[in-house]
């Protein structure tokens, strides 16, 4: 079957879209399916496209046996409703005269979002080629999570991309909704319930567990050996880092507890700013790493943070660097109320704190710093990983919802 996959997220972009989507491309690709992926040229998070990729307006590459169409898109390191709008609808413009001008007759496109406006490209295929099958994958609600936001405030804007979300919706063959909440809140705009196919977030096995060889890491993060909390991801506005630094200043006369914060994000500054403020000689920014090197980072963690501000939206998000952390043997605090905290706590590997509540995750943090069985614990996170979210098992069902089109 010829596949096309369109993502704004891809590798070399080291982000939970791009994760999920090489797991299942691998997958079908490893099946014997060709698949194409469109995407843009890397950039994210922080807005500036990546050296080897500048000054193109189109790519193609071959990556692990399937092909790679990258397209020029607007972007920018400032983040406002213009930038973002420009970066979203120059991808969408792009993206369809890239897949149509090196159209392969393809079976089916499957489309990942957000950004919702990707599924405009996949809608205008869909009604150019009526006969081929297209599937839309959504890992958030947009326009919801935009709106919830402040990201989108603009009304016109609103009513075109609530309009836009709900023709994808009815021209797709099959929903993927990444979270029951999503499947349930897309049902009540409508949506035939037996379109919806809900295939959660998980995490590589093979690529995320606990490395032993961690000397050097150790040794420049750790050398007095304390109990290390981390977090490592994006440093956006949806994930409410600064908690943790309050968190953070709170224990800076515990001398046993260093925080460690990896990644790169919009929020970057601003949190950088904050760490100057309070003086935390217990905080230590690490630059953003390869997907490959995150797992010998965790594996010094003797604690992982999942923490996302306080929203009714996020009830329904899991967020993929759960199951990181997890498969990496890691105990987690998480943020998130409802469905991501719910696996949490069905894993017993963690526990849950108030969203945005520094004083809560403070003693979430105290919690597991004095529990003796922290070892164990890890060790029970990775077996409830490897037996439920393992991105090979779900990527088999999304093959499963495909063949079944």
């Amino acid at each position: 079957m010829k596949i096309l996959y369109i993502t704004q997220y891809f590798l070399p972009e080291t982000c939970a879209p791009s994760n999920r989507a090489y797991a299942t491309i691998k997958h079908l690709s490893d099946s014997g399916h060709h698949v194409t992926v469109l995407t843009e040229m890397p950039n994210h998070p922080r807005g500036i496209i990546f050296k080897p990729y500048r000054k193109k307006i189109f790519i193609h590459e071959n990556m692990d046996g399937f092909d790679v169409l990258r397209t020029w898109i607007y972007t920018s390191s400032k983040k406002n409703f213009i930038t973002r709008i420009l970066f979203y609808i120059s991808f969408m413009i792009f993206g369809l005269l890239t897949a149509l001008l090196t159209w392969r007759d393809y079976d089916l496109v499957f489309v990942s979002s957000p950004p919702l406006f990707v599924g405009g490209i996949g809608i205008t295929i869909k009604k150019l080629f009526p006969k081929i099958k297209f599937i839309f994958e959504v890992r958030d609600l947009w326009p919801d999570v935009a709106v919830e936001m402040g990201e989108l405030n603009n009304p016109k804007f609103i009513k075109l991309s609530t309009k836009l979300a709900k023709e994808c919706y009815i021209l797709a063959d099959s929903v993927i909704p990444v979270t029951y909440y999503f499947r349930d809140e897309i049902n009540k705009k409508g949506v035939n319930i037996n379109k919806l196919n809900v295939v959660r977030n998980g995490t590589d096995i093979n690529n995320w567990s606990r490395v032993q060889d961690t000397t050097d890491l150790e040794m420049k993060y750790n050398p007095d050996n304390k109990f290390v909390v981390m977090y490592a991801g994006n440093l956006g506005l949806a994930q409410g880092v600064e908690t943790i630094l309050q968190a953070a200043n709170i224990l800076k006369d515990t001398k046993d507890i260093q925080f460690l914060i990896i990644g790169d994000g919009p929020e970057r500054e601003k949190l950088h700013s904050i760490h100057k403020e309070l003086h935390l000689t217990n905080v230590v920014f690490i630059e953003e790493q390869p997907r490959e090197e995150i797992a010998r980072f965790l594996s010094i963690a003797d604690c992982g943070i999942v923490p996302l501000i306080k929203s009714n939206v996020f009830k329904g998000t899991i967020p993929s660097k759960l199951f990181d952390y997890l498969a990496c043997e890691v105990p987690v605090l998480i943020g998130v109320d409802g469905e991501a905290r719910a696996i949490l706590e069905e894993s017993e590997a963690g526990y849950f704190y108030e969203p945005e509540e520094h004083n809560d995750l403070t003693e979430k943090i105290m919690l597991l710093k004095n529990r003796e069985d922290l070892s164990q614990m890890g060790k029970i996170g990775r077996r409830f990983v490897e037996k439920y979210y393992d991105r090979k098992v779900l990527a088999a069902k999304i093959e499963t919802i495909i063949s079944n089109l």
